[in-house]
C-alpha cells in the first residue's frame, strides 16, 4: 500500500450521499415535538407535573441544571424549532 492516498469526505458529503438527517437537527426535532406533546397533556399526568415543576431547597454547587422547558426555549430563541 506504498503510496497510496487516503481520500477524505466531509460528514455533510457523507449525510447527503445516504440521505440522512444531521443527529443535532433530528434531535431538536424531536424534542420539539415531545414538548409540545408534554404541553397538551392534562395536568395530572406524571411527565406534565415533572415539566412543570420547580425545584425546592438549597442550590446545588457548580451550573443550574437545563430543564426541558428551558432548553427549548433556549432553543427557539436561536431561532432553531
Amino acid at each position: 500500500m506504498h503510496g497510496a492516498t487516503i481520500r477524505f469526505i466531509s460528514n455533510d458529503k457523507v449525510l447527503e450521499e445516504m440521505k440522512v438527517e444531521p443527529a443535532d437537527e433530528k434531535l431538536r426535532r424531536n424534542k420539539s415535538n415531545w414538548l409540545r406533546h408534554v404541553t397538551r397533556m392534562d395536568s395530572s399526568r406524571m411527565a406534565k407535573i415533572v415539566l412543570d415543576c420547580r425545584p425546592i431547597g438549597r442550590k446545588r454547587f457548580g451550573r443550574a441544571l437545563k430543564r426541558p422547558v428551558d432548553e427549548a426555549e433556549t432553543g427557539l430563541s436561536r431561532g432553531n424549532s
